[in-house]
């Protein structure tokens, strides 16, 4: 190609540097991979479930979101409320914005325990910039009933696609 083997050497330097920049660029501001640990999202994702997180987009209610944790680590919830509205929870029964929460993705033999544990009765509104998120293993999950409001800047990104297991290989609802 060159006859210079330093200018040949020069271009294949920036042609990987520019590699790197665009690699780095696309999972710190559009896309990141991440892996699901634990069993809180049972039905709908399972341990070492594959999944790629979008995080150029916008938060709305039932999304499937990961976020960083009190703690640190990482969480995968579903939003049940976002800025503005009102829920109203009593055993085990959500009411969003005064209309009751059909939840097709609640497996009701995992949760039947869950719902039918008396549990004090509670009504708030989603303060600005926050979100309130619930495990679809509500038995089971580490969610806003424990840790509060989620922060939108504790915001990764928002699951877009499983790759892997294979069989569930695809978009997300």
């Amino acid at each position: 190609m060159y006859e210079d083997p330093v200018k040949e050497m020069l271009v294949w330097m920036k042609v990987l540097l520019l590699t790197a920049f665009i690699i780095f660029g696309v999972r710190h501001f559009l896309f990141e991979p991440v892996i699901v640990e634990g069993g809180s999202m049972q039905p709908s994702y399972y341990e070492n479930d594959k999944l790629v997180l979008s995080k150029a987009t916008s938060i709305a209610n039932f999304d499937t979101i990961v976020f960083f944790a009190p703690d640190g680590s990482r969480f995968i919830k579903r939003v049940i409320g976002v800025p503005g509205d009102h829920i109203e929870m009593s055993g085990g029964e959500i009411i969003l914005n005064g209309q009751p929460l059909d939840e097709p993705y609640l497996d009701k033999g995992r949760n039947d325990e869950f719902l039918a544990q008396p549990q004090l009765a509670s009504e708030f509104s989603v303060p600005p910039d926050c979100y309130y998120v619930l495990g679809d293993n509500r038995g089971n999950s580490t969610d806003s009933r424990v840790l509060g409001f989620i922060q939108k800047q504790d915001v990764i990104g928002e699951v877009k696609f499983r790759f892997a297991p294979l069989r569930e290989f695809g978009f997300v609802d």
